[in-house]
């Protein structure tokens, strides 16, 4: 064997070592997400049907994410966190979050969910879907001033496939997931 053929492959040798060595740090840590929007979610002792039933709350925790992207696969996951709720049925989800509007004009909120779920703003309900159903996607409208606003958004998890979106957009501009700073709002 010449020098040559001996470096070319103790070169090859120790690309594919470094690269094994990236690919095992890159599974051993952890996923993470900015902190922006805090999710309360509940497991409930008993079945919902319900967004407005009485809670009897078995658990409590909270998770953070970057935006209200939870839809993957027909089940309730973030699609960098994957499964975020612990559990596939019979809890609820809220969120109570302040947003800065930059420019006063009509707003529109896309709330997609399978089950129900509740939108307020600024304590005003703007829509709301009451009990179970199939993923489906909700328009909401208001019009806001510009400054800080409350946004409240409860959701439910009743049982079978799972969902929860929440979208926002200024005017005809194109909607982005809520968490997501844009022009017009801010997180």
């Amino acid at each position: 064997m010449n020098i040559q053929s001996y470096l070319t492959k103790n070169w090859l040798f120790s690309v594919a070592l470094a690269l094994v060595t990236v690919l095992i740090i890159y599974r051993v840590i952890p996923v993470t997400v900015d902190h922006v929007v805090k999710l309360t979610i509940t497991k409930n002792r008993t079945s919902i049907s319900n967004i407005y039933q009485q809670r009897d709350a078995e658990s409590t925790n909270e998770v953070w994410v970057d935006v209200l992207n939870l839809e993957h696969k027909s089940r309730f996951g973030h699609p960098k966190l994957g499964n975020i709720a612990n559990y596939s049925e019979d809890f609820f989800v809220d969120v109570d979050h302040n947003i800065t509007v930059k420019d006063a004009d009509n707003y529109r909120f896309l709330v997609g969910s399978d089950d129900g779920f509740s939108l307020k703003v600024d304590g005003k309900l703007l829509c709301e879907h009451l009990g179970d159903r199939p993923f489906s996607v909700q328009p909401c409208l208001v019009h806001l001033n510009a400054g800080q606003h409350r946004v409240q958004v409860s959701y439910f998890q009743g049982y079978g496939n799972s969902g929860f979106t929440v979208e926002y957009a200024r005017g005809d501009e194109k909607s982005r997931w809520f968490g997501d700073d844009s022009n017009s709002v801010k997180f």
